[in-house]
């Protein structure tokens, strides 16, 4: 055998070698829980009970069970390692609630106080931004528009549909303004998927989310949550078609209108 060959052909194989080991990095996924003794519930309180002793599940999304935890003095923990070329989402559920999060190389910190905010990570920072931001939105848009219904109301006036419409066209245009510069500021990780999908959340069908997904790059088309999303919109547009998935409603004992029909 060419013993140069051979020489080459082994410091290749221990170069890639030595950068596959290189790319694959630890991550932790560190949880607090941080719950009142009590929350308002209408006129009266719910007392909130202790969560230690149960557990905390990392899913995919055939809900397919990855990992566990044990809460344990309102702590839980987990740990592993993960391609840095390749992070993925995940669906973190508990008993207080459930949410998205990104497995990528880092600390990653989850806090339940009682809703859920992942943070610590490129991608799950970007993404509870991108949340935040929606919400604070949402927020004012419905506050301005409950004060512009009482003035207008106070006037003996009610408000038409065409300031209902131009107010919903200005929340979405704004939406949209937030969405397009999560993407721009995020194309390096995670969090441009995130925010291309809730940029595209009002399609209609399987092919319109394709057309829709047509002017981004491979990397997000070909993405983990954007084909899963694909895929959803298929199967559900399946089922519209399938004869054998339309809901009976005399297994009920009732007819179309719930009527209730003899026995």
């Amino acid at each position: 055998m060419n013993t140069k060959r051979y020489s080459l052909f082994a410091l290749v194989i221990s170069l890639l070698a030595l950068c596959a080991c290189n790319r694959v990095k630890p991550y932790t996924i560190t949880g607090t829980l941080d719950l009142p003794a009590q929350i308002p519930y209408g006129d009266t309180v719910i007392d909130i009970p202790s969560f230690n002793d149960t557990r905390v599940y990392l899913l995919d999304f055939e809900n397919q069970l990855l990992d566990s935890a044990l809460i344990t003095d309102n702590t839980f923990h987990f740990e592993g390692t993960v391609d840095s070329r390749e992070p993925y989402f995940v669906q973190f559920v508990s008993q207080l609630g459930s949410t998205l999060l990104v497995v990528e190389p880092g600390d990653i910190e989850i806090l339940i106080n009682p809703d859920i905010t992942v943070s610590g990570t490129p991608s799950n920072e970007a993404m509870s931004n991108l949340d935040a931001e929606l919400e604070d939105l949402n927020a004012q848009t419905y506050e301005y528009l409950a004060q512009l219904t009482d003035s207008i109301h106070a006037a003996g006036e009610e408000v038409s549909d065409d300031l209902q419409m131009q107010i919903a066209e200005q929340f979405r245009a704004d939406m949209n303004r937030i969405l397009d510069s999560t993407y721009q500021a995020n194309r390096n990780n995670q969090a441009a998927a995130y925010a291309v999908i809730m940029r595209h959340i009002d399609v209609q069908s399987a092919d319109e989310f394709e057309e829709a997904m047509a002017q981004y790059p491979k990397s997000i088309r070909e993405n983990e949550l954007v084909q899963i999303n694909l895929r959803s919109l298929r199967q559900y547009e399946q089922s519209l078609e399938d004869d054998s998935l339309i809901f009976d409603p005399s297994i009920l004992g009732v007819d179309e209108l719930g009527q209730e029909t003899s026995k």
